[in-house]
């Protein structure tokens, strides 16, 4: 470098460092230390140690105590508590995890033992307990719990749920710390642990860090209905009933006075007119509700009030204060039973606010659960965290969403075809991962429908022209052949994607559990000293139950996966052979792929065929596994391996499934069509006659049956079994069914014949 670009270097060099000098003083002469503002509860003068956080007037104990009483004993505000603690509530999923973020097994079988006895003041259970910290939120703003420890702290005695009333806050004066404080009965304050003792406020007001009450505007709107009600009593015992109104004539009693009475004079008149009155009055009041009476023309009797009177509405009073109610306790109208008219929409949005607010208090409960179980982790001596997720409430309707979620799934796949974006983007935006293939063309059952209407058009499968047909399903005969060939090689890049994902899974648990426990090894040991290894019964119980509970601990997911997967393919290969071969007997037909007894059918089918495909896995898996550790030294470097090479998980076995799932839901497809069409009345198995054709099935070849009549066929034990068709796995063993490439001809109304054995 010259002494010129020397000089330019260190020169810029000296800029810059100036320029960053000039901004940090400037930043530097803006800023200032510590805080400078004040709470409002900072400004107070005291004695003791920490200057008290106090809760507002609407916020102390005797407010609460109300609330709980209303609660409690007000229906309005008792149906409102029901159905927030029933739609709170309704089931969460616990998770532990690593720091690297994957699962960690035996943190998670802690804390679900740990959950079972969590809460022992009501009943025990994490379930109670959360019902219990959803009550106090929803009542009083604010969710306490406190983590109680055993004496050498390395486990947890219980989660006790804490009233918030009971607990305070305070501000030491010296540290400046906002402390969480709680009275004793000598009238001092002990501060409580913070790791221990945690407090989460509902929507807290600046400087309150108490927490604010939902339904805390109910105590006004119940002052007022109970006084309202009170009012109503008295109207309703006043005007509510018809009474007599008795009048008493007086001119007739002044013309009726006896003339001694009269002649005593103005006092002697008053006293017979009071005493009069004062009979009738008597007379009347002693009467009985069923007595009839009879009166002097004198007194005059007539019904007055009742329901004919004139009051006021007391409907539109109690109607206004129910909406009062409802919007206080934030309920819907409907879930107090206070039905208002409202649109769809409207309704819609009022549930999803309704459901937004449940959640809201869910998270608070989320918090405080999940820093219980920290602590027992910790104190167990475990870095994982909890993770606890609450069931989802539904807000929309499935229709709905899958309708949405229909036109927008088209919408990309229209995006890809005309190149505004290729196969991943769109993949990414619908499911959330890259494309695991490439675009495939819908299967459908248009063209049958399209024949049925007498339009006949020569068959051109819709292929994309780099679809590759399965070499063993081409060979076959039928015109469904060539469309069930390129389905069964996707199936097998999906099956095999599927095998994939599996090994991975168990490959995942292996690095979770780590090396065997000393007594698994040592009964491997003992056993490779005095065995040889043969099969699966060879192996020892203790190993086998270990590789169940830390590696297949999955099963039923695995079976359903297979199961759905499995079902997806054969529906479209059933539906493929069915159609073509309705159409070869006659044109006019049209396969019904949706008959129950064919649907049936394929989901029995699937499912028996994912329970012997996932043992056979499992079989495998606990031989690799086993070979490794009979060999010594096991890591789990070598099982990882061991199962990541095995045949289980081979892209030759996911074709074999393939092969075997498609061929034989398109020969379930092809008898179902036959039944259906009412037109065929027998069949004839036929072999493939191939050097791998089985025996017993080279031996069936020629067997003649009716329709609904099972050929006999012999498995590889020499036992004859029951197959309705080629490929049928409803009876037969595995070992009659895999890669089966037989077939069967169909005998038509007509060529009776045929079934008695005439050509």
């Amino acid at each position: 470098m010259s002494i010129i670009d020397r000089y330019r270097s260190w020169n810029t060099k000296r800029k810059t460092r100036k320029y960053l000098h000039n901004i940090s003083r400037a930043i530097n002469s803006r800023l200032e230390s510590g805080r400078q503002t004040q709470e409002k509860w900072e400004k107070q003068f005291s004695w003791y140690e920490g200057i008290m956080i106090h809760r507002s007037e609407f916020r102390n104990k005797d407010v609460m105590e109300s609330l709980k009483l209303i609660r409690d004993l007000n229906p309005t505000a008792s149906m409102a508590i029901w159905n927030f603690l029933r739609l709170s509530n309704t089931g969460h999923e616990l998770e532990c995890l690593k720091p690297t973020g994957s699962n960690d097994k035996q943190g998670l079988d802690y804390i679900n033992n740990l959950a079972k006895r969590v809460g022992a003041l009501y009943g025990g259970g994490t379930d109670q307990l959360i019902n219990v910290l959803h009550l106090t939120a929803f009542t009083q703003g604010a969710i306490c719990l406190e983590v109680e420890l055993n004496g050498g702290l390395n486990d947890v005695v219980d989660f006790h749920a804490v009233d918030p009333t009971s607990v305070d806050f305070r501000k030491d004066k010296e540290t400046g710390e906002i402390q969480l404080v709680q009275k004793q009965a000598d009238g001092t304050y002990k501060v409580l642990n913070r790791e221990q003792v945690f407090y989460q406020p509902l929507d807290p007001d600046i400087g309150d860090p108490y927490g604010r009450s939902p339904i805390l505007p109910v105590l006004q709107v119940v002052f007022f209905q109970t006084e309202v009600l009170k009012d109503l009593k008295a109207v309703a015992h006043n005007q509510g009933h018809a009474r007599f109104d008795i009048s008493i004539v007086e001119e007739s009693i002044l013309k009726n006075i006896p003339p001694s009475i009269a002649s005593q004079g103005e006092q002697a008149v008053r006293q017979f007119v009071g005493k009069y009155i004062s009979d009738i009055e008597s007379a009347f009041n002693k009467l009985k509700p069923d007595d009839n009476f009879i009166h002097p023309d004198s007194v005059k009797v007539e019904m007055t009030g009742g329901t004919n009177g004139k009051s006021m509405d007391a409907t539109a009073l109690i109607n206004i204060i129910n909406q009062q109610l409802v919007a206080s306790l934030k309920q819907l109208p409907i879930l107090l039973g206070l039905n208002e008219t409202s649109t769809e929409t409207h309704g819609t949005v009022q549930w999803q606010i309704y459901v937004a607010g449940i959640e809201s208090i869910q998270r608070g409960v989320k918090r405080v659960i999940e820093r219980a179980y920290n602590v027992a982790l910790q104190v167990q001596g475990r870095q994982s965290k909890a993770r606890l997720t609450f069931n989802k409430l539904r807000t929309t309707d499935r229709f709905q969403d899958a309708q949405a979620e229909q036109i927008e799934t088209n919408t990309w796949i229209a995006r890809v075809q005309q190149g505004w974006a290729d196969n991943n983007e769109a993949a990414n935006e619908v499911v959330g991962h890259d494309a695991v293939a490439e675009p495939q063309a819908p299967v459908s059952t248009s063209p049958a429908i399209a024949r049925s209407r007498r339009v006949q058009v020569k068959r051109q499968p819709k292929t994309r022209a780099d679809d590759t047909e399965d070499e063993y399903v081409k060979e076959m005969q039928g015109d469904w052949v060539p469309e069930v060939a390129v389905l069964t090689t996707k199936a097998a890049d999906n099956f095999y994607n599927l095998l994939q994902n599996q090994v991975e899974t168990y490959i995942n648990r292996l690095e979770e559990a780590d090396t065997p426990p000393t007594r698994v090894l040592m009964d491997v040991h003992r056993f490779m000293y005095s065995n040889t290894r043969k099969d699966l019964s060879d192996v020892p119980k203790s190993f086998i139950d270990w590789i169940k509970s830390n590696i297949l601990t999955d099963e039923g997911e695995q079976l359903e996966l297979w199961d759905a997967a499995g079902f997806d393919w054969m529906e479209q290969s059933a539906k493929i052979a069915g159609m073509y071969n309705i159409m070869e007997i006659d044109t006019e037909l049209v396969f019904d792929d949706t008959a129950d007894d064919f649907l049936r059918s394929l989901s029995d089918r699937s499912r028996r065929d994912a329970e012997l495909i996932q043992g056979v896995t499992d079989e495998r898996v606990i031989m690799a596994l086993w070979d490794v550790a009979f060999e010594g030294q096991y890591s789990v470097t070598k099982a990882a391996n061991a199962l990541r090479e095995d045949f289980a998980f081979s892209k030759g076995r996911a074709r074999t499934i393939a092969r075997t799932e498609m061929v034989g839901a398109a020969r379930t497809g092809q008898w179902h069509s036959d039944k259906q069409s009412g037109m065929v009345i027998g069949k004839i198995w036929r072999s493939a006659q191939q050097d791998r054709t089985r025996d017993g099935h080279r031996e069936a070849d020629g067997q003649r049956k009716t329709l609904d009549e099972p050929f006999y066929v012999q498995n590889a034990n020499e036992e004859f079994e029951p197959l309705m068709y080629p490929g049928d796995s409803s009876k037969a063993s595995a070992d009659n069914v895999i890669n089966c490439r037989c077939w069967y001809k169909r005998i038509l109304e007509g060529e009776e014949h045929l079934l008695e054995g005439g050509e």
